[in-house]
């Protein structure tokens, strides 16, 4: 587990005794958890190391990291973290190793299509949820969405922007937790959500009879995922080189990723 102390900036994390090191530790966006759980027992299988894996926003990951806490690895849902951390020097030379896209999920009732996306995403009836930007990719990109979409019809951004119920995206997933789209819908407190279409697929699994509409090209915004190993960390080049090889990358694309 991670410690509690913050640790200083590429200072290996340390045993609560302090006489010998952890487990390296992966820092992993949490759109990342279901695939990076596979990817971890895949790369223990071949030989590597157990890791601990903590996943949470990737925008808070990265102050956490700036300020001092513990990491090996970290898997970004922005290549713009990983790279700002590597211009740091607290870590190593990043790579984009995956991409993800936007979809909405929503309730079966509303009969979303790609026609009328735009028309019902704007109504003021309409609980649209969202992630945080700021703090988690997933919201910067559904606001970049959000523009796109006002350049279809003007004014919508500060509609969307206004109403947006920013429900995930502020705090790290405790392991084996729901997910908080799934607890969206089963509280009852969003019509529509804007996710990772990743994170769709598991929505619905979760609450099979919400429906997934994939954002329109046009519309949409790839995303761009980095990952980095902290210098010096041997465990953590290794587990980076496992992920981008072939492997790694089949776990991912299984996963939904591309």
């Amino acid at each position: 587990m991670l410690l509690a102390a913050l640790q200083a900036p590429g200072a290996m994390a340390q045993s609560a005794a302090g006489d010998a090191p952890s487990q390296p530790v992966l820092l992993a966006a949490g759109s990342l958890r279901a695939a990076m759980g596979e990817l971890l027992a895949a790369y223990r299988a071949g030989g590597g190391a157990a890791f601990s894996a903590v996943y949470g926003p990737s925008g808070k990951l990265r102050k956490d990291i700036e300020g001092g806490r513990a990491v090996d690895v970290f898997a970004s849902a922005s290549s713009e973290h990983t790279a700002a951390l590597a211009r740091q020097g607290l870590l190593g030379e990043p790579a984009v190793f995956t991409h993800n896209a936007l979809c909405v999920v929503s309730r079966p009732e509303l009969k979303l299509r790609s026609e009328n996306l735009l028309g019902e995403l704007g109504k003021p009836t309409l609980r649209l949820a969202t992630s945080t930007p700021g703090s988690d990719p997933m919201g910067d990109y559904t606001w970049q969405f959000f523009r796109k979409a006002d350049g279809r019809q003007p004014g919508l951004y500060a509609i969307l922007d206004a109403k947006a119920l920013k429900l995930s995206g502020t705090a790290e997933l405790a392991p084996d937790s729901t997910l908080p789209y799934v607890t969206a819908f089963e509280q009852d407190k969003a019509d529509a959500y804007v996710m990772y279409c990743t994170n769709a697929v598991l929505t619905k699994q979760a609450v099979p009879r919400l429906e997934i509409l994939r954002i329109p090209d046009a519309l949409n915004v790839r995303s761009s995922y980095g990952i980095a190993a902290r210098s010096g960390s041997a465990e953590g080049e290794r587990l980076l080189g496992f992920v981008l090889g072939p492997a790694g990358q089949a776990i991912l694309r299984q996963h939904g990723f591309h």
